[in-house]
C-alpha cells in the first residue's frame, strides 16, 4: 500500500469526521437536527406561542420541540366569521396565560358593501381549544393588539390613514368596545401592568401610563453607563418585578442594528448586561420573554430580516438563559467552546405545521411568548 494512498484516506477520515461535527457560526450547526423521540431543551416545560403573523395559530412543547397547531385557527378559510375581504391575520398571546390568546383579521370585511366598511380589522378571543370567546369590529388598519392582565381591556395601535406611515394612534378600549384614551404614539412595543398601566419603551426611557389609559404616570430614564441607544424589545417577570430588555446601539445593516440584552427591577434600579455574544462577533438579540416561573429568559440572536431576493436575511438561533444574577454575563454562541454553559440551546420544529421526525436549532424569525 503506497503512502499517498495512507495519506488520502487519513485526510478524507478526517473531513467525515469534522463534517458530522456541530459548533461554529458557519459550520454545520446551521443545519443541526436531532431526533423529537425523547426529552430535549433541558426537561424544561411548558408552550411556546408562536406570534408570527399568516393564517393558522399553533403552540411548541418545549419539553419536546414538538409543535401543533391550534384548533380552529385556519381563518382563511372561515368567510362566514371573515366575509368578503382578503385578510391579513396576526396573534398575540396574553402574557404567562394559557386560557386565550387574541386573533387580529386586518381587512376583514375589504369588500363589505357598506363604505364605511372598506377597511376594517376584526379583533378577536379564542382559546387553546380552539373556541371563539368574543370579536370587536375596528375601523381602519390595527395592529399590535395587547389583552390586559384580567382580560377586560385591550391596548392597540390604529392607523386612520392607511398605508402612511407615523399615522398610529396608540389607544385603550375595553373588551367590548368602549373607548376609553388614545394619544399619538410611535413606539409599538407595549405591556399591561397589573395595576391597570401601560409600559412602553421611547429611546432611552421606560414610560409608565395611568390605570386604563394612555396618559403618562412616570417614567424611567436608563443611566448613561449603558451608552447611547434605544430601547428595542422587552418584557415583565410575571412577577412583573423585573424588566429585561434589548437595547439597540449601532444600525450595522439596512435591516439589522446590534442589539444586547439587559436586565433591571422595574423601579429602574440595577440594570446589568444580562447576555452578550463572544467579542470579535457583533449582538443582535431580538424578542426576549421570560419563564413563567420567572426564572428563564427565552430569546433570538443572529437573526437578520432580508432586504430583498438579491439580499437574503439570515436565520439566527434561539437559546434560553438563566434570569438569576450569577456575577457574570452570558455568552450566546453554537460554538460549544465559546457559550456558556448555563446557557440552553433550544430544539424546536422549526416549521410550525405540526409533528415532525427533525428539531432545529435555527431560529424561524418569530416571537414566541412562554406560557404554562
Amino acid at each position: 500500500m503506497s503512502i499517498n494512498f495512507v495519506k488520502y484516506v487519513v485526510i478524507a477520515l478526517l473531513l467525515m469526521l469534522l463534517s458530522s461535527c456541530g459548533g461554529g457560526s458557519g459550520g454545520d450547526a446551521e443545519n443541526s437536527e436531532q431526533s423529537n423521540d425523547q426529552s430535549v431543551n433541558n426537561n424544561l416545560t411548558g408552550y411556546l406561542f408562536s406570534e408570527e403573523s399568516g393564517d393558522k395559530a399553533y403552540l411548541v412543547d418545549l419539553s419536546t420541540g414538538i409543535a401543533s397547531i391550534i384548533p380552529n385557527t385556519d381563518w382563511e378559510n372561515q368567510d362566514e366569521r371573515f366575509p368578503y375581504g382578503i385578510a391579513r391575520y396576526y396573534k398575540y398571546s396574553v402574557q404567562n396565560s394559557n386560557s386565550q390568546f387574541v386573533g387580529l383579521a386586518v381587512n376583514c370585511k375589504g369588500e363589505n358593501p357598506d363604505p364605511l366598511a372598506t377597511s376594517m380589522s376584526c379583533i378577536f378571543f379564542q382559546d387553546y381549544s380552539g373556541n371563539y370567546l368574543g370579536q370587536i369590529d375596528l375601523l381602519y388598519d390595527v395592529s399590535n393588539v395587547e389583552l390586559s392582565p384580567d382580560g377586560q381591556y385591550l391596548a392597540l395601535f390604529r392607523n386612520f390613514n392607511p398605508g402612511v406611515s407615523g399615522q398610529e394612534w396608540f389607544e385603550v378600549f375595553t373588551i367590548d368596545g368602549r373607548f376609553l384614551s388614545d394619544r399619538r404614539l410611535r413606539a409599538r412595543n407595549i405591556q399591561w401592568l397589573f395595576s391597570g398601566g401601560i409600559v412602553y419603551g421611547d429611546g432611552r426611557r421606560f414610560v409608565f401610563t395611568k390605570p386604563y389609559s394612555t396618559d403618562t404616570d412616570y417614567s424611567l430614564i436608563l443611566p448613561d453607563s449603558i451608552g447611547d441607544g434605544w430601547i428595542s424589545d422587552f418584557d415583565t417577570s410575571s412577577d412583573q418585578s423585573q424588566i429585561v430588555f434589548t437595547y439597540a446601539s449601532e444600525s450595522t445593516a439596512f435591516t439589522s442594528v446590534e442589539a444586547k440584552l439587559y436586565i433591571m427591577n422595574t423601579d429602574g434600579t440595577n440594570v446589568r448586561l444580562l447576555a452578550d455574544v463572544p467579542a470579535n462577533e457583533t449582538a443582535n438579540i431580538t424578542d426576549p420573554t421570560w419563564s413563567p416561573n420567572g426564572n428563564w429568559i427565552i430569546l433570538e440572536e443572529g437573526n437578520i430580516e432580508g432586504q430583498d431576493q438579491n439580499v437574503p436575511g439570515t436565520a439566527g438561533y434561539i437559546y434560553i438563559v438563566p434570569s438569576e444574577n450569577l456575577g457574570k454575563v452570558f455568552i450566546l454562541s453554537v460554538d460549544d467552546s465559546k457559550r456558556s454553559q448555563e446557557v440552553i440551546q433550544v430544539w424546536h420544529d422549526q416549521d410550525g405545521a405540526g409533528p415532525s421526525e427533525t428539531l432545529s436549532l435555527r431560529s424561524s424569525g418569530r416571537r414566541y411568548e412562554w406560557i404554562p
